[in-house]
Formats: structure tokens, C-alpha cells, sequence
């Protein structure tokens, strides 16, 4: 399995959600097929209360999104945490 450090970019919750999702957490969920059931940032077992903006840190500068816990959306924009890329969706 192959992780990537990411970061949060607070900002992007007021970027124009999609046509057809209720929410960036209804977005990942869908673009994903399949139900948040924990948080995907590496070792944390809370349940995801957002699809939270992301970018790769140290990358490309696009923006992502994943589903993670309340706690891990708060965390400063500096503060690097793991998850799966296969769980990155990106945003269009």
C-alpha cells in the first residue's frame, strides 16, 4: 500500500461544490463508491465528519479530497499527515 503525506487547505470549503453532491463528504463518498467508515489519515480509527481539502505536500499543488475526522481537518495548513493514495480523490 502506498502513502503520501498531505496537508489541510483551509480555504477550501468555501470552493463551489459539484452539481449533484449534498456535501464534499457526499462527493468523496460517491467519486469513491463506498461508505466513509474511519478516518483516512494514517492510524486514526475516528469516524469522518468531512470531505476535507487537501493538497500533497512537497507536490503538485492540486487540490484533493478525503474523507477524515474532525480533529484531523482542524490541524494547521504546516502540519503534514499521512494517508493512502489511493484514497485521494481529486477535485475537478
Amino acid at each position: 500500500m502506498s502513502y503520501i503525506q498531505v496537508k489541510n487547505r483551509k480555504d477550501g470549503a468555501a470552493d463551489q461544490l459539484p452539481n449533484g453532491y449534498s456535501s464534499w463528504l457526499d462527493y468523496w463518498e460517491k467519486k469513491k463508491g463506498r461508505k466513509a467508515t474511519k478516518c483516512e489519515a494514517l492510524a486514526c480509527r475516528e469516524t469522518p465528519s468531512v470531505g476535507a481539502h487537501v493538497i500533497k505536500a512537497h507536490m503538485d499543488g492540486k487540490e484533493y479530497i478525503i474523507a477524515i475526522c474532525h480533529a484531523h481537518n482542524n490541524k494547521p495548513e504546516d502540519e503534514l499527515f499521512y494517508t493512502r493514495k489511493s484514497d485521494l480523490v481529486l477535485v475537478k
